[in-house]
């Protein structure tokens, strides 16, 4: 581990050690905050120390109104917090928070903070808030070394293996590997019983006009000289290198970001105690979240078998969803974003995030809204070359959503906001404004 990680973490692993009463621990719904939320409940349950959990879609006055009507001996952050020190300083009790997030302020007298970027790493590709999580478990105890592959699930989640693993998430993937935990192995990023079930299925890699579509599917591999109705896992070396040339040639032409081909051909994370790949663990801990479960989600990742078989089922409805969203999703140019209103506030930001990658324009961040519980909620996606152009998504949306009453924050490349919803119109024109400010347009 890192000097300064481990650093950086002492303080809070000292505070959770000395803790009498129960720890409440509040996390983040989607993948990287629930995969956070389970390290850290089991490191906490193999130190003797109880505890209560509450995952949320995020930290809000409501929250913290209702964190301090319990009034808890101690609060446990993860995969938020660090955005919105106004309100943590709203918090009676004293705090602990681990977050890969861009700070936003100072951090407040009554809380200790274990973030990516003030220790010296990077939260947007080297550590999500599962693998800080880790490292936080780690210096609790190793016996919580074999929490690795739910922290590579969580850095998997926020898509940090784009380009591959690097920093402490490529050193937890090391140590996995060496207590095998983790195989890496060479195969193409499809699953299915059939060739036609997995080019049909697949997300990612995204496919325009046959992932979501059978018919399409079966035409495709007919005109590759394939059967349709062949086994995915019987398929020769001939037949794997012919589609894979055919894969890489569709992404090429449909307009798939260097990444997202460069993924292709990346070696696939198998988890053999898990019985499933770390894309698998992701997608199940994710769509737990997105289909509003956490419980579940958080269960199979601490070893139940029934979540295993929910969450098993929960993702493939949620792909399911994804590939009927994508099919019909229409993106609107704006000078300097282009956007799209949806229902589904739980389906927007991965929207965004595949659409961007597989067949968007990317010279332009892609903006997803949808309302929930009496707000709009925001989710923001751009490039990597945009941000290597000075585009800081977490700024543009803390500044748009602030002006237009609401909250926003995230990374340089992902980032949200919420808002009062009849200020949806308002707000896309200042985002608009803010990224055409930076950019020059």
């Amino acid at each position: 581990m890192p000097q300064p990680l481990a650093a950086a973490a002492q303080p809070l692993a000292d505070r959770l050690r000395q803790a009498e009463q129960s720890v409440r621990l509040i996390g983040h719904y989607d993948c990287d905050g629930l995969t956070s939320s389970a390290i850290l409940a089991r490191a906490l349950q193999r130190s003797g120390q109880r505890f209560h959990l509450t995952s949320v879609v995020a930290l809000t006055p409501a929250v913290i109104e209702q964190l301090n009507s319990e009034a808890p001996a101690l609060v446990l952050f993860t995969d938020l917090g660090s955005g919105y020190p106004e309100l943590l300083a709203q918090l009676k009790a004293p705090a602990l928070v681990v977050d890969h997030h861009l700070p936003q302020g100072e951090t407040p007298p009554n809380v200790l903070e274990l973030n990516a970027h003030k220790a010296g790493v990077d939260g947007n590709r080297e550590a999500s808030a599962a693998s800080l999580a880790f490292a936080l478990a780690l210096i609790l105890g190793e016996a919580n070394r074999d929490l690795a592959p739910v922290a590579l699930a969580g850095a998997w989640g926020d898509r940090m293996y784009l380009d591959g693993l690097v920093g402490w998430n490529r050193t937890i993937a090391d140590m996995a590997v060496e207590d095998k935990y983790l195989n890496k192995t060479c195969r193409l990023p499809l699953s299915g019983e059939t060739l036609a079930e997995a080019l049909a299925g697949s997300l990612e890699p995204y496919l325009v006009g046959v992932s979501g579509n059978p018919a399409g599917a079966a035409e495709a591999l007919r005109e590759l000289g394939f059967d349709p109705a062949a086994a995915l896992g019987e398929l020769d070396t001939e037949g794997t290198a012919r589609l894979a040339d055919w894969l890489a040639l569709k992404l090429l032409e449909q307009g798939a970001g260097k990444q997202q081909r460069a993924q292709l051909f990346a070696p696939q994370l198998d988890l053999p105690q898990w019985g499933c790949s770390v894309e698998e663990l992701a997608a199940m801990a994710d769509a737990c979240g997105r289909l509003g479960d956490t419980s579940t989600g958080i269960a199979m990742l601490l070893g139940s078998l029934s979540g295993r078989e929910r969450a098993e089922a929960y993702a493939r409805e949620h792909r399911e969803q994804l590939l009927e969203q994508l099919a019909r999703v229409e993106f609107e140019r704006g000078r300097a974003i282009q956007h799209f209103r949806g229902d589904n506030a739980a389906l927007k930001g991965t929207i965004c995030t595949l659409a961007l990658g597989y067949f968007l324009d990317r010279s332009l961040p892609a903006i997803g809204l949808a309302p929930r519980d009496g707000k709009l909620i925001v989710s923001s996606r751009a490039a990597p070359q945009l941000v290597a152009q000075g585009l800081s998504l977490a700024e543009v949306m803390a500044q748009a959503a602030g002006a237009c009453g609401g909250q926003g924050g995230g990374h340089v490349q992902a980032a949200g906001a919420s808002l009062p919803p009849e200020k949806g119109d308002e707000f896309i024109d200042a985002v608009d404004q803010l990224v055409a400010d930076r950019l020059g347009l």
